[in-house]
């Protein structure tokens, strides 16, 4: 299924958060924020390499954290999130498009819908791509093919959200540490009264 957390500016996601969240979206991981009017992104495997990019993220930026689960695709680099759908446009998806399930098994179904994204932007300019996807029509036209889902695009305007909201982490879920942070599904990262139970289920 997949998560991804949105860290605010000033704030930093708690290593053990994403250490618990990893022991159910291990197969990869990426993040994206803005710094100067460019797209960073950064992906790789291995939770050591997320904590430590975690840590090295920029307390000044928006950023986006995927950590994959698969259901469709092979676990590698390219399948991890996030996507490029076309030179300085990025994709970020939660969820599962079952009719956009790939013929190809080494592909996933967010592969398939950044394809599908890059040929129907084919053709136009920075400025006139970025004009549709942040149109009423684009997000009419795509609210079918991802039902369920959230998708997120980033280009030098900035991010964009489609399909379902946000949870919002409450202390109760976690701590302190994590409260108000927005992920976008509230049952694929493990509560802190989730570890609570699994630390008294060894001892006793």
């Amino acid at each position: 299924m997949c998560l991804i957390i949105k860290k605010p500016l000033g704030r930093r996601i708690a290593a053990d958060f994403l250490a618990n969240a990893w022991q159910r979206n291990a197969h990869g991981w990426g993040c994206f924020h803005m710094a100067q009017g460019e797209v960073i992104w950064a992906r790789g495997l291995r939770l050591e390499e997320l904590i430590e990019h975690n840590a090295r993220l920029p307390l000044d930026a928006e950023v986006y954290l995927h950590l994959r689960k698969a259901t469709y695709g092979e676990i590698n680099h390219d399948m991890t999130h996030p996507y490029v759908v076309r030179p300085g446009l990025l994709l970020m998806h939660n969820g599962s498009i079952d009719h956009l399930a790939p013929q190809n098994p080494a592909h996933s179904d967010t592969f398939e819908l950044a394809r599908l994204l890059h040929d129907m932007l084919g053709g136009l300019s920075d400025a006139q791509a970025s004009a549709v996807i942040r149109s009423q029509g684009f997000r009419a036209l795509t609210a079918p093919l991802i039902e369920g889902s959230m998708v997120i695009l980033m280009d030098a305007q900035g991010p964009m959200r489609l399909g379902r909201d946000w949870h919002t982490v409450q202390p109760a879920d976690w701590d302190e540490t994590m409260a108000g942070i927005e992920v976008s599904n509230s049952h694929t990262w493990g509560r802190q009264v989730d570890k609570a139970r699994e630390t008294e289920a060894c001892v006793f």
